[in-house]
């Protein structure tokens, strides 16, 4: 079965420590983001990389911090898309993207799993797309909980809506030719 991956806000404003929406313990999430992307690459799968924008001082056009991450800028034949609200079906050019990608499995990471990633497995869920959230090439920016905390009861509700898996698992099932199958 082809594969969609959906690289979701792997942004700077989530890299830079004096930035409000910044993750401390980041840099093994950035790791095994960037070792789906790899495989995504290698495979030829489509890749859709997603960067939030918005008018104000943080996620703002123009700004430093709004660009990707380096290492996860789009390259040639992958598809960049700008979403103003959490989840990334709020671009209806990625909307329409995805919905060409249907029979695809769709394959999300990137930040922030307590609203970004949530909201579009959740959209996506009710939209009838098969979707798989890798949980360590992921993270969130803690609110009430320690990062940690935050993330782990995010994917905890995330499973309720897709599959939920390690980078090391999804990389070792696609690599010897697995599939998934959702059951809820």
């Amino acid at each position: 079965m082809k594969k969609t991956l959906v690289v979701v806000d792997i942004q700077r404003e989530y890299t830079a420590a004096d930035r409000p929406f910044y993750i401390h313990g980041i840099a093994h999430s950035l790791q095994n983001a960037a070792r789906i992307l790899q495989l995504a690459r290698h495979a030829g799968w489509e890749i859709f990389h997603v960067r939030h924008l918005q008018k104000g001082n943080i996620f703002s056009e123009g700004s430093e911090h709004s660009k990707f991450v380096e290492g996860f800028e789009p390259i040639f034949g992958e598809k960049e898309f700008v979403k103003s609200d959490y989840s990334c079906f709020s671009s209806s050019t990625f909307a329409s993207a995805l919905e060409q990608q249907r029979d695809s499995d769709i394959i999300v990471i990137g930040y922030g799993s307590s609203m970004c990633c949530l909201s579009t497995i959740i959209e996506g869920y009710h939209r009838g797309y098969k979707m798989t959230f890798v949980y360590d090439a992921s993270n969130a920016k803690a609110k009430s909980f320690d990062e940690d905390s935050t993330h782990k009861h995010m994917t905890d509700a995330i499973s309720s809506f897709s599959k939920v898996t390690s980078t090391d698992e999804f990389i070792h099932t696609s690599e010897s030719g697995g599939g998934w199958s959702l059951e809820l």
